[in-house]
């Protein structure tokens, strides 16, 4: 599929999710949410999400022991202008601007560093579900709430069992993989392994159950600063759901929502999942819907504003981060 036509079809995706997210929505409800709105959060609400961005280059130096020792400021740099690039560039350029800054700014191999993009991800999704199960099941919830906390829960353990048995039985899982695709055609078999090839290489960063799990304990320490972000928001709208377990589960909603291919943002994609998830503490689709409004704005102020910082530290614009990104993630 050409760049042109993902662009369309991610900003297609991005409308449709729009129009399911405001179809119910009472506007005049909207507007005085968000005029009643406790704006005194929107400082440390923007703080936040600025010091999950510095949590993340944390956490990726760690994962990219293996492949070097960039500098931090690097790293840092890097992440500011990635996420920043997400935000306003379609088709989430920035997790390739993110690596090819590093690999050019400190010399270290383009590939190995982007393999710690995808474990970056895993580690991501199973954080976030173990942090949805886990406070579903402490905090009293109603009954449904805790019902898909334990699915989210057992989903998390499976995932992260599996990556864990693929690392370390890597030739037999391999050969599992075999088995499985045998009856496939061959349209559909290949893809699949090439997927998991790439995923069984990205896995052998971590080089023991140590590593595993230092970089589990960072990830669920980066999500619990995230719902951090969507708990302020909790407080400046004054909704009527539990802070701890209502951050989270919007948290967790959002993030699954927003990795659906969509339009610079996830626009379209935040506010649907911030309606699914408000919903299930009974909230009004109106009511969540200014809340997205409010939080997202938030967060994509502090996010580009992190990222012009870097880019001036670093003596350089946004399109030539872009031209470079085509360039070397190209020739990955």
């Amino acid at each position: 599929m050409s760049r042109t036509a993902r662009i369309a079809l991610s900003v297609a995706l991005s409308a449709v999710f729009l129009v399911f997210a405001v179809r119910n929505v009472d506007w005049h409800e909207a507007i005085a949410a968000l005029a009643a709105a406790h704006y005194v959060y929107t400082v440390p609400l923007a703080a936040v999400t600025v010091w999950s961005l510095y949590i993340r280059a944390q956490r990726w130096r760690i994962l990219l022991r293996p492949v070097g020792t960039p500098h931090m400021r690097t790293l840092v740099a890097a992440t500011n202008i990635g996420f920043m690039a997400n935000v306003v560039l379609p088709l989430r350029i920035g997790e390739v601007i993110r690596p090819v800054f590093v690999s050019r700014k400190e010399q270290e191999p383009l590939g190995g560093i982007l393999a710690t993009i995808v474990l970056e991800r895993i580690f991501d999704m199973v954080s976030i579900l173990l942090l949805f199960g886990l406070a579903a099941s402490i905090v009293p919830v109603s009954a449904d709430v805790r019902s898909w906390g334990y699915r989210f829960f057992a989903l998390a353990l499976s995932l992260a069992a599996g990556a864990a048995f693929v690392r370390w039985q890597e030739a037999l899982a391999l050969k599992i993989l075999q088995l499985l695709l045998r009856p496939l055609p061959e349209t559909l078999a290949h893809p699949i392994d090439h997927f998991f090839r790439g995923f069984v290489q990205a896995l052998e960063i971590l080089d023991s159950p140590r590593t595993f799990l230092l970089i589990l304990g960072w990830s669920i320490y980066l999500w619990l600063v995230i719902s951090g972000i969507y708990l302020l928001g909790l407080l400046q709208f004054d909704l009527p759901v539990p802070l701890i377990v209502g951050g989270i589960v919007v948290n967790a909603v959002v993030a699954i929502a927003v990795a659906v291919p969509s339009a610079p943002g996830g626009i379209g994609a935040f506010q649907l999942g911030c309606i699914l998830s408000l919903a299930v503490f009974g909230v009004s689709e109106s009511r969540a819907i200014a809340y997205s409004i409010a939080v997202q704005v938030t967060q994509i102020v502090a996010v580009i504003a992190a990222g012009l910082y870097s880019l001036t530290r670093e003596g350089m614009t946004m399109q030539q981060m872009e031209k470079l990104s085509e360039t070397d993630g190209a020739a990955a």
